[in-house]
């Protein structure tokens, strides 16, 4: 215990400069830059004429006009320069506080701007796109960690990560790919000072890591693990601690209670970043062969130190007010995914909506595609076979072909539904529906029209709801009737979309505090999909999201009434310590 509380008290001896660090990076970029660049991505993206950005258009908006394409080009060397230069900020400046002549401000400032200057100098695409691939795909906790807000968004969707991994050989290519990219985490880990500090070309500290890891894999490995576990450790202890504080402060009178609630909530996010500065500290250390110079603070610069917490505590508590302070939200709606819950029956059938609605979620999701005679099935997969074991597609039968087949799921089996008998079931049940339109390229020009001349008069009387993956789809609602909510659906958060959608059901692990920030600007919504782990789950509550779509109806309303039964201040701060945990 006495060299961490030697370590802990060379932080408190540093604090000064570790804070000013945090201030000059992170409120930059959080105040200024990314705010800067969304609009200006906002922007961009209506010059083009398009509403979204989504892999089914990324053809037509970046062909379509060369300069608004060479501008997104721009923006997006503009933001991998700036990344660059953010993550060269924290390894420059941590690596000046271990350096034990750097003692006073004026010299750890002038330090830094002058190797600042030098790593502007020296800049190379090679090297900000190895930094991309470094803390993107080969470190990924370190883009989390270090709150690099474009490389947050290199993720696979959970949805994909699932598909994957329930295909035996795809599986098994994505464990081979995550072995090889640990690996090359490990023997590229000495690149890093290489590239900041001695200002080496990208193949010379390669060439350089991977000598001096040569033979020390798996020591370098547990060196690594070892550095995680303390950083974990460091911020578990300290969150729990005000967690723990708030417990006890919730027992006291609201007013009191309160005030707490907002200064752990500050503390909180300072926590946050004095995480990352002591990861960086042991990482960088570790990777210079350096510690922590420990000296006394000097009384002349306490002021900085209290101008620079009051500015912290300023920014942070205006944030915790709004945060802590809101009355609480109307709870999000339950939404059951393809119809089912827990495997109790095969998607998109009629059983499995029975059992379905006696769990009385808000709505039910279920699939609707286009048969061969222009009429309406239930359906969600581009093919049969999986479910049916016949290799075609729904527009290659008529409705009474596809209705005299038998689907197999989860060990269950149902007859496969048209979309009329599935709306009256759902009537006799009062069971409300989010209908999804499936389209295709066999598709008629007119089903649209069809389908909302046959079934939006009704779809308004029961109060039911649409969404798909196809912009036309939503135009098609919209146009026909502003009455009936209808959803676009965003397998992935880009650029922020600017549609005549009533909200957006998007993937939940792409989503972010800054995409539902802008939701709430413009009165739109956002369904989450699909959450079916406790995390998934947490993040998407934190998030303030109004509908959460799921296969585990259960467990996700269970989660749902304690977070509106449970709403005191510590568990407010328990929520927002979760979120912290899992964006790294």
């Amino acid at each position: 215990m006495k060299k961490q509380r030697l370590g802990l008290r060379k932080i408190y001896h540093n604090l000064d400069k570790i804070l000013l660090l945090l201030f000059l990076i992170f409120m930059v970029m959080e105040v200024i830059w990314i705010p800067l660049t969304s609009f200006g991505a906002d922007w961009l993206l209506q010059q083009t004429g398009a509403r979204y950005l989504s892999y089914s258009n990324l053809g037509q908006v970046f062909l379509s006009k060369p300069l608004i394409t060479a501008a997104f080009i721009g923006l997006f060397l503009a933001n991998l320069f700036l990344a660059y230069l953010q993550i060269g900020t924290i390894f420059i400046g941590i690596y000046l506080l271990l350096n034990p002549q750097t003692n006073s401000i004026r010299g750890f400032l002038g330090q830094i701007f002058t190797r600042l200057r030098v790593l502007v100098k020296n800049f190379r695409l090679s090297k900000a796109f190895f930094c991309l691939l470094y803390v993107g795909f080969l470190f990924p906790f370190l883009k989390g960690l270090l709150k690099i807000h474009y490389f947050k968004k290199i993720l696979l969707p959970e949805f994909i990560q699932t598909y994957l991994l329930q295909q035996p050989l795809l599986a098994l290519a994505l464990l081979c790919l995550a072995l090889l990219l640990f690996y090359l985490a490990v023997r590229w880990v000495y690149a890093l000072p290489q590239l900041f500090f001695e200002e080496k070309r990208v193949g010379e500290a390669l060439a350089y890591s991977w000598k001096k890891t040569s033979w020390k894999f798996w020591q370098t490995s547990w060196q690594l693990g070892w550095i995680l576990l303390k950083s974990t450790i460091f911020f578990y202890f300290w969150g729990f601690l005000i967690l723990l504080i708030q417990n006890i402060a919730d027992d006291f009178p609201q007013a009191w209670s309160f005030f707490i609630a907002l200064i752990n909530f500050v503390l909180l996010k300072i926590l946050d970043y004095q995480a990352m500065i002591y990861f960086m500290l042991l990482f960088i250390a570790f990777l210079t062969d350096s510690s922590l110079p420990d000296f006394q603070q000097k009384h002349r610069h306490r002021w900085v130190r209290v101008v620079i917490l009051f500015l912290s505590f300023l920014f942070f508590g205006l944030e915790g007010l709004l945060y802590i302070s809101q009355p609480a939200e109307k709870p999000p709606l339950l939404i059951s995914h393809r119809g089912v819950s827990g495997e109790n029956g095969v998607q998109n059938t009629i059983p499995a909506l029975e059992k379905t609605a006696r769990l009385k979620p808000d709505l039910v999701e279920m699939d609707v595609q286009e048969t061969a005679d222009k009429q309406f099935v239930m359906m969600h997969d581009a093919n049969l076979k999986s479910l049916a074991g016949l290799d075609a597609r729904p527009q290659d039968l008529t409705l009474a072909d596809l209705t005299r087949l038998t689907l197999h799921e989860n060990g269950h089996e149902a007859p496969l539904a048209s979309l009329n008998a599935y709306l009256q079931r759902a009537d006799q049940l009062g069971q409300k529906l989010l209908i999804e339109i499936k389209t295709s390229s066999k598709d008629s020009p007119d089903m649209m029209e069809r389908f909302l001349k046959a079934y939006g008069p009704y779809i308004i009387s029961r109060g039911h709801q649409m969404h798909s993956l196809d912009y036309k789809v939503v135009q098609s609602v919209r146009k026909y009737s502003s009455k009936i909510p209808v959803y676009f659906i965003l397998p992935y958060n880009t650029i922020f979309p600017q549609t005549s959608a009533t909200g957006y059901t998007m993937e939940y692990s792409s989503l972010d505090q800054n995409f539902m920030f802008k939701l709430w600007l413009q009165n739109k919504q956002a369904y989450a999909w699909t959450v079916n782990s406790q995390s998934a789950i947490r993040q998407s509550l934190l998030l303030g999201v109004n509908g959460i779509i799921t296969d585990e109806l259960s467990e996700v309303k269970e989660a749902i009434q304690e977070d509106q039964e449970d709403r005191d201040y510590s568990s407010i701060l328990e929520k927002q310590l979760w979120y912290h945990v899992a964006i790294f």
